[in-house]
């Protein structure tokens, strides 16, 4: 371990406190034990209060298909980042892209592209980092979910509250405020041990300290953690290749001047050392035969500033915020160059040209810089009418080098880059600007009926530049000079919902909502002139639902039917000539779907919980334009997505005499089967098989003494979970087939104490 990390680490230990223990960057571990202490309530005898809406409402009077979890539940189920988020809500699905970033969807709505979710760091937007293929979408990082007050899963269109990128969702994630009023912190550890890999451990903390009581308070929350690995590369002799070690931390300030006026600042900052996870399924689980390793660093840090000012009736919030990326990855290139080799006479000059290019990897750097300013006048107090009026601005820069590197025949290490290891290079600059004004008003003539009307005027323009500075015409990478395309579009999205009380405990409501994502500018080398932009695509949602409570509370019933209209889609193509991927609109898709979630509570201390999906999503259109033919065809399901999803989960909890409480809970996640592909007849399609898996927990709680220990297991049967793969020429052709599973079964102890 890097010096600089053991003294983080020990700083951390002695000064901080955490709340949950987590995975990070796709591997799927779900440990931890959660201890709040401070920050604000999100319950109200029993009742999730959430603020989707922009104001406070009870989570069962929300008119609106949202999943709301709060930090002690998600510490209960072992949930630790935003990867395992699939498992609070129906219709989530969050998966490693295959170049460690995650690629989040709602409701079977998945493309390349910009994402198609909102991601919120409480009232940020985490835009991710376009790359040179613009799938911005794919590269969200995975945000630990320490200190978390709640996470808000918000399911259809967001377009006229939270704009573009929400088309078809978004996850808020709430974090715990500094208290102004008591000092509190707690401390937590973690041991465990991973099938197939090694041992683990993790270390979190958080102070919470009034500066001036009343007036102003900080909060410090950090972590560091060393996660195993459990891929083998066999070819190089290295064991657990893909572990990863992470880092980082929060502080918040938090002043409160007048009683109408709170003030926000916070600077968090997340840092990843690792590898990359895929490997080769033809040579077994958890087995690489990579002839380079495949190295990983991301560093994300966040800065923000929140004004908000109450008034008897009005209110108005401001919100800034400065994100820093540095991501940094490496994938083994070499098989593509073996690949093509073979297919010319051994001793040619063509087989010579290709094959002395391995090893080595393809490598992305890429700094992201974004801006973001949303400013927000509302309504405050109870009322016939509530409204939100705003406007919002971002700005994100993107500096790319796309680079062919020479790696290690002996080794596997990438080597320095020089004139004679440098194979390739092309550099890039993506600028995306956006701009929106926003209102919602609900309007309610009687009690029980809350009618609500949204409108968003959205204006986005991107420039991509782009340069071959390192000619290697073998990968694509042609002489051409530099060059630089823009596009830009402006429109309308709407919401309209109406909700009627039919009792205090059972509301239905009714939604027709739209949504869209930014579209952009391809920057390849010899691509079409019309396929050089496209546009933005945009989705209509029609949806009923029902929120119910019955006998005294004990049952909770909430359902959504729904069906979304999906055009111009941005689909992900590539040319024979060249090995890089491009996005361009074609056609349009019908999703339909259910979705359903139950809570009962059948005795004292005694939780049953389960959720589910059934969506159908398939093309309405054959996907085509003028210059590409892309593989989908009308009726083809769209890929990667299941067509059943459900979440499970029991918890039982006691008195176990002397003070002390104990907790068993058990949990089981199933995701159904689904294709790579559009089509069948497609050679790089593939079968995504169905997966379960199941997690157990006990713990023992101190109550007066404030302390937790638990020990638990994930994936408890050991089940190879391949959830990725990734097939086509770039990868070596149809032989070589990476593949990206969870993680095998883990077997922890935590430790938690509060004070």
């Amino acid at each position: 371990m890097h010096p600089n990390r053991i003294h983080l680490m020990a700083t951390v230990s002695m000064f901080l406190s955490p709340i949950s223990v987590s995975p990070v960057a796709g591997q799927t571990t779900e440990p931890s034990s959660q201890a709040e202490a401070g920050g604000s309530s999100v319950e109200n005898e029993g009742e999730i209060v959430v603020t989707a809406l922009r104001r406070e409402t009870s989570l069962q009077q929300t008119p609106l298909a949202i999943t709301a979890t709060t930090g002690d539940r998600l510490a209960a189920m072992g949930i630790g980042d935003t990867t395992a988020l699939g498992r609070i809500s129906p219709g989530l699905v969050l998966r490693e892209s295959g170049l460690s970033g995650t690629r989040i969807t709602i409701r079977n709505i998945r493309a390349a592209g910009e994402p198609t979710v909102g991601l919120y760091y409480d009232d940020v937007p985490i835009m991710g980092s376009a790359g040179v293929n613009a799938d911005a979408g794919g590269t969200l990082p995975a945000i630990r979910l320490f200190d978390v007050e709640r996470v808000e899963v918000l399911r259809g269109p967001q377009g006229t509250l939270y704009g573009s990128s929400s088309m078809a969702g978004a996850v808020r994630l709430i974090f715990a405020k500094p208290d102004l009023d008591a000092v509190a912190g707690s401390f937590a550890g973690q041991v465990s041990h991973v099938a197939n890999g090694g041992p683990g451990f993790e270390t979190q903390a958080m102070i919470n300290l009034p500066v001036v009581r009343d007036l102003a308070a900080v909060r410090f929350v950090g972590f560091v953690r060393d996660q195993p690995g459990f891929v083998d590369n066999i070819r190089l002799g290295r064991n657990d290749v893909n572990k990863q070690q992470s880092w980082g931390g929060r502080a918040m300030l938090r002043i409160v001047p007048t009683a109408d006026v709170t003030i926000d600042l916070m600077a968090s900052k997340q840092s990843l050392d690792g590898s990359l996870n895929d490997y080769f399924l033809a040579a077994g689980s958890y087995n690489a035969t990579y002839e380079a390793l495949q190295p990983l660093r991301d560093d994300n840090e966040l800065y923000s500033a929140t004004v908000d000012w109450r008034g008897e009736r009005v209110g108005f919030t401001v919100v800034g915020s400065h994100g820093y990326r540095d991501f940094n990855y490496s994938y083994d290139f070499s098989a593509f160059f073996r690949a093509t080799a073979g297919l010319f006479p051994a001793g040619s000059a063509n087989f010579a040209l290709f094959n002395d290019q391995a090893p080595s990897v393809a490598n992305s750097s890429q700094i992201t810089k974004t801006d973001t300013l949303e400013a927000r006048l509302h309504s405050v107090g109870e009322g016939a009418l509530d409204w939100t009026l705003g406007a919002f601005y971002a700005d994100r820069r993107g500096d790319i080098q796309s680079n062919i590197i020479r790696a290690s025949p002996a080794s596997g290490e990438v080597l320095p880059v020089t004139a004679s290891s440098l194979l390739g290079q092309r550099l890039l600059t993506d600028r995306l600007k956006q701009t929106a004004a926003f209102g919602e008003v609900t309007w309610r003539p009687v009690a029980a009926l809350s009618l609500t009307g949204g409108l968003r005027y959205f204006d986005y323009s991107r420039a991509v530049t782009g340069v071959v500075s390192v000619v290697n015409s073998s990968v694509g990478f042609t002489p051409a000079p530099q060059t630089r395309f823009r596009a830009s579009e402006d429109g309308l999205l709407y919401k309209a919902n109406a909700s009627y009380e039919l009792t205090p405990r059972m509301m239905v409501y009714a939604t027709v909502s739209s949504g869209q994502r930014p579209g952009g500018v391809n920057q390849l080398v010899n691509l079409a002139a019309d396929l050089v932009s496209y546009r933005a695509d945009k989705l209509w949602n029609y949806e009923v639902g029902a929120k119910t409570q019955w006998f005294d509370r004990r049952l909770t019933l909430n359902g959504a039917l729904f069906q979304m209209n999906w055009d111009d889609m941005q689909t992900a193509g590539a040319l024979p000539a060249t090995n890089f991927a491009f996005i361009a609109n074609a056609g349009a898709a019908r999703v339909r779907g259910v979705e359903l979630e139950v809570t009962v509570l059948p005795l004292d201390g005694l939780e049953l919980q389960a959720s589910g999906s059934y969506i159908d999503a398939k093309l309405t259109e054959n996907q085509s334009n003028q210059t590409l033919i892309a593989p989908g065809l009308k009726g083809d399901p769209i890929p990667f997505v299941p067509k059943v999803t459900a979440q499970g989960g029991a918890q039982y909890a006691w008195d176990a005499g002397g003070g002390l409480r104990a907790t068993l809970r058990s949990d089981v996640s199933y995701g159904g089967p689904s294709w790579t592909e559009f089509r069948h007849t497609s050679a790089f399609q593939r079968r995504l098989p169905a997966f379960t898996t199941v997690g157990a927990r006990l713990s023992l709680e101190g109550r007066e003494d404030g302390w937790t220990i638990a020990m638990f297991v994930n994936n408890l049967f050991d089940a190879d979970t391949v959830v990725t793969k990734l097939s086509a020429n770039v990868y070596g052709g149809l032989n070589n087939v990476r593949a990206i599973s969870l993680m095998p079964r883990t077997i922890g102890l935590d430790f938690s104490k509060r004070f």
